[in-house]
């Protein structure tokens, strides 16, 4: 017997679960879901390459069918950010411009991050990105879903 400690990581590739361990024969029942079981699986796949933390966000519920995203991008400007929506996906960029080659001289201590990153959202159908605003280092985007009438609740009647 041996006295060697083996580490079980439970998040490990080899043992994270798939969907389709957890809806096996989805195709048995759903239908008109594909895109939808798409996007899950590229996102899964993101989080199991490992999904990067900067800049650090929030999602939040501002209302029954508002939401916001606020994303900490101190020493970015509006002109070094880019938002953009695309088949249901919105993807934040950010790209510092304008970095001189010697700029690291003048500092003691460099905390403030600017390097380049990407973030992408999933976003549900009829979610719309109303607006979005940068202000005090802290880039806001404001979502709504619109639902369209013909998609809302509505009484049957039976004759």
């Amino acid at each position: 017997m041996s006295n060697q400690l083996v580490k079980n990581d439970p998040f490990s590739v080899t043992s994270f679960p798939t969907l389709s361990n957890f809806f096996p024969n989805l195709e048995a029942w759903s239908v008109g879901f594909d895109r939808e079981w798409s996007i899950l699986e590229r996102m899964q796949n993101a989080l199991m390459g490992g999904t990067t933390s900067y800049p650090p966000y929030n999602i939040k519920k501002t209302g029954e069918d508002r939401y916001e995203i606020e994303m900490a991008v101190a020493g970015f400007s509006k002109n070094e950010l880019k938002v953009e929506l695309h088949n249901n996906e919105l993807t934040i960029e950010g790209a510092k411009v304008n970095r001189q080659e010697g700029d690291n001289a003048d500092y003691v201590y460099r905390g403030i991050a600017g390097r380049q990153f990407r973030q992408c959202f999933a976003l549900a159908d009829h979610v719309k990105v109303k607006e979005s605003e940068l202000k005090d280092g802290i880039l806001k985007i404001n979502l709504e879903i619109e639902l369209p009438e013909e998609k809302k609740p509505r009484s049957i009647e039976i004759k």
